[in-house]
């Protein structure tokens, strides 16, 4: 039964019968030949990873880029900063969808079944999304300099109405929107870069997240307006109702996202406090070189999961299993690779890459490389969980992991300085995985699958 005030989800494909066409047939005994059938199965699955991989590539290009741009011309403190920025604001962007975006994955298919919880989801990011800036407004006075940024107060907002408006495409299966966000923003940051190159200037932080944040903003409202027309947020009484039912199922969603920031960021703020931004710098340059192996396993969460939940609806337990194995173990492979080679040719990068900065970082290079290639198994597993409904489970696992790096880095910290966050990191990322991979075995058994 639907929950009070929110749209009937679609339900689910019965598993395919006899007497049925199954795919990649001309109907009941006949199968379709073999170049026929490749076409079919490939063709909608190569563009759906495309344009997930274009969307994650470019955000990941545009981080990596204003980070090399950083490490070259700029300061240790600006590079920090920035770091700190970048991170606090996809905090604020997770806390929010764990309200509003997320609930968009659960509407059918078809606009006529999703309008009015759309208008409701719409109304709430707004509202949020302002408040939100406030609350960037409010820390920037208090910071202070070095991180006391006060372009931020643009960044916050616009990145979180950007973030709504990725999701509101991906669920309507318009992926080259949700790209298309990226792009723009991507290309605003770019500019400015080569402004900064053309005039000789110091780079210049404010500037960057400035762009950012509105190039995102207005990127993001376009879309909006795109999929959902003028006049689609609705802030009246029944907008309000819906805001209470999405309170209401929202409450694993946000304990899984916030156990996930905390375990993804904590080492950011607690390297930032213990040790200063020019300590939270060092690791992110040892980090930028391995960020691009990341792109295939963020890629496959994006477009593995209509044909997860297609396995799923069939009751192909192996099926799904076997996707959600080669969509994690690629990538970390990929990962672990490029590390080990990242690491031996650290003393030709520190010197022609980063212009003779950040030197002997080769062995928090190769911690990196662990680090990122468990977070692709937990990438594959989050794309289970929710396929299969179970945010209790998500919940449950990304408590885990991050309460087990909350305890453990601090003894790290004290022990190995900085680098030792992310030891405590893969330790949190190995339990964080364990529970997963419990969760979504008893998902399929739920669920029937075989």
């Amino acid at each position: 039964m639907a929950a009070p005030g929110l749209d009937r989800a679609a339900p689910p494909r019965p598993p395919l019968r006899g007497g049925h066409a199954a795919p990649g047939t001309d109907g009941p005994g006949r199968t379709a030949g073999a170049p026929v059938l490749i076409g079919r199965l490939l063709r909608p699955g190569l563009l759906r990873y495309a344009l997930a991989f274009a969307e994650q590539g470019l955000t990941s290009l545009l981080s990596l880029g204003v980070t090399l741009w950083l490490i070259r011309r700029g300061t240790a403190e600006q590079l920090g900063s920035y770091v700190f920025w970048a991170n606090l604001v996809l905090v604020a962007g997770t806390l929010v969808a764990a309200f509003t975006s997320v609930h968009l994955y659960r509407l059918p298919p078809g606009p006529g079944g999703r309008w009015q919880s759309e208008r409701a989801i719409l109304s709430a990011n707004l509202l949020l999304a302002a408040l939100s800036g406030l609350a960037a407004a409010a820390l920037v006075s208090v910071l202070g300099p070095p991180l006391g940024i006060w372009t931020a107060v643009l960044l916050v907002p616009g990145t979180v109405l950007g973030l709504h408006a990725r999701s509101l495409a991906a669920s309507r299966g318009a992926l080259g929107l949700s790209a298309a966000v990226s792009a723009v923003a991507f290309l605003a940051v770019a500019a400015v870069l080569a402004a900064e190159s053309a005039l000789g200037d110091p780079p210049s932080v404010p500037l960057l997240l400035a762009a950012n944040g509105l190039a995102q903003g207005l990127a993001g409202a376009a879309v909006i307006l795109r999929l959902a027309g003028k006049g689609a947020a609705d802030f009246g009484a029944g907008a309000r109702r819906r805001w209470r039912a999405m309170a209401r199922r929202s409450g694993w969603a946000l304990l899984a996202g916030a156990a996930n920031e905390t375990f993804t960021r904590l080492y950011i703020f607690l390297v930032a406090a213990w040790f200063g931004p020019v300590a939270l710098a060092g690791l992110a340059a040892a980090q930028a070189m391995l960020r691009p192996a990341t792109l295939l396993a963020g890629a496959f969460g994006a477009a593995a999961r209509a044909p997860l939940a297609a396995r799923r609806h069939e009751g192909d337990a192996r099926g799904f299993w076997r996707l959600l194995a080669i969509g994690a173990t690629g990538p970390a492979l990929v990962t672990l690779l490029l590390g080990a080679g990242m690491a031996l040719l650290w003393p030709f990068v520190a010197q022609h890459v980063f212009g003779g900065r950040y030197e002997g970082l080769d062995g928090v290079v190769l911690l990196w490389a662990v680090v990122m290639a468990i977070s692709c198994f937990w990438m594959a597993g989050l794309s289970a969980l929710h396929v299969l409904g179970r945010l209790r489970a998500l919940a449950a696992a990304e408590t885990g992991g991050a309460l087990t790096a909350a305890a453990a880095m601090p003894l790290l910290l004290h022990l190995l300085g900085p680098p030792g966050a992310l030891p405590a990191i893969a330790l949190g990322g190995v339990v964080q995985v364990s529970l997963m991979a419990r969760g979504v075995r008893r998902g399929l058994a739920a669920a029937g699958a075989r």
